[in-house]
């Protein structure tokens, strides 16, 4: 049951993290001064964030939860 718990909090997480990431793209689209800058801006962001929650997402799923604590359950 703890081991559930743990993945349904880490999903809220990971859906947090990309819900503030498509926010964060939001609004460079809606506020750069220019479109060069918007687009270096998206260029860099848009790859660095892909890749840290495709990290993240893999490095979590490969954690065996049950062996981690099995001397708590």
């Amino acid at each position: 049951m703890l081991i559930l718990i743990l993945q349904i909090l880490y999903y809220l997480f990971f859906l947090t993290m990309f819900v503030m990431s498509a926010f964060i793209v939001y609004h460079i689209t809606a506020f750069s001064y220019c479109s060069s800058s918007k687009l270096i801006t998206l260029g860099i962001f848009i790859p660095v964030v892909g890749v840290l929650l495709f990290t993240n997402f893999i490095l979590f799923s490969q954690i065996n939860l049950l062996s981690l604590f099995s001397g708590v359950l």
